[in-house]
């Protein structure tokens, strides 16, 4: 199966009252339509706000792109003056494209942004998140697997490639940090969380 996410995920936003976001994120133009869960939601035009526990998530195909830019837009600098005490995590997956993304922001400054596809970088910059030094210990490929990268490629090429995939897993990684599981695992909370979509 090919993955999709495009998340905003907003921590510590016990005291939020969900109905409130859109105003709060500067989104006053949109209704709410109908409940949906949040896999649906990744495939859904518009955009989807819902909250579990005490985190609130935003899904939004056109808002995550918002958080990759080298350097904050007006929107992400809208969310953090919202959020100031949250940590906040907007995570990109595709698969189809071998898209990936993570921007993990801590009370307004950005702590980690990485971003690509297709064996491009587009954004990287801070420092190595722990899962990212993690799964850069681990095999990421088997030894045949290897070999023919090896024997395809130069040698440039097989860093990107690596890279690239050490990213993916990265951001499937982070999912962990927010659903208690990796959210493609039984039992995440990712399979509970309903969100309403608004046009």
């Amino acid at each position: 199966m090919s993955w999709k996410i495009y998340l905003i995920i907003i921590n510590n936003a016990a005291n939020i009252n969900i109905a409130d976001v859109p105003q709060k994120i500067g989104l006053d133009n949109i209704k709410p339509t109908k409940e949906i869960s949040i896999q649906e939601a990744q495939y859904a035009k518009g955009s989807s706000i819902g909250k579990f526990g005490d985190k609130i998530f935003i899904v939004s195909q056109d808002l995550v792109f918002k958080f990759y830019d080298k350097t904050p837009s007006e929107f992400e600098k809208k969310i953090c003056e919202a959020f100031p005490n949250s940590e906040i995590a907007i995570l990109i997956l595709n698969g189809t494209i071998d898209l990936y993304g993570y921007n993990i922001i801590k009370s307004g400054m950005r702590q980690r942004v990485k971003s690509g596809a297709d064996l491009d970088l587009y954004v990287d910059y801070g420092e190595k998140l722990p899962e990212e030094i993690s799964i850069s210990k681990e095999k990421i490929f088997d030894d045949e697997e290897l070999k023919e990268i090896k024997a395809d490629n130069s040698k440039e090429q097989v860093k990107k490639i690596l890279d690239q995939e050490i990213s993916i897993r990265t951001t499937f990684r982070l999912t962990k940090r927010y659903f208690g599981k990796q959210f493609d695992e039984v039992g995440s909370d990712y399979e509970k969380i309903k969100v309403t979509l608004y046009e």
